[in-house]
C-alpha cells in the first residue's frame, strides 16, 4: 500500500475516520493537518482495458462480470 505523506510537513499521515460521503480522512502525526487524498488508479483500469483488448478471451468471461466491466473502463472508449 502507498505510504500517504503530509502535503505541509512530509510527515506520515494515518487514517482518522471519515467523511459524510465515506472518503478516509487522513491527520498527519507530526503537524496535525488533516485531508482526504484521491488514489488515482486509471492507469491500472487502462492495464485491465488493454489486457482485455489484445487478448483472445471474451468479454463475458471478464471477472467481476461484463456490466462491472464496462463500467470500470468506460472512459477508454466504449
Amino acid at each position: 500500500m502507498n505510504v500517504v505523506k503530509c502535503l505541509s510537513s512530509g510527515g506520515k499521515m494515518k487514517r482518522n475516520g471519515t467523511t459524510s460521503a465515506g472518503n478516509a480522512m487522513w491527520r498527519c502525526t507530526s503537524c496535525g493537518a488533516s485531508t482526504t487524498v484521491h488514489v488515482d488508479n486509471a492507469a491500472k483500469r487502462l492495464d485491465e482495458f488493454l489486457g482485455w483488448l489484445l487478448s483472445k478471451g471474451r468479454l463475458a468471461d471478464m471477472l467481476g462480470g461484463v456490466r462491472t466491466f464496462r463500467r470500470r473502463t468506460a472512459e477508454f472508449g466504449w
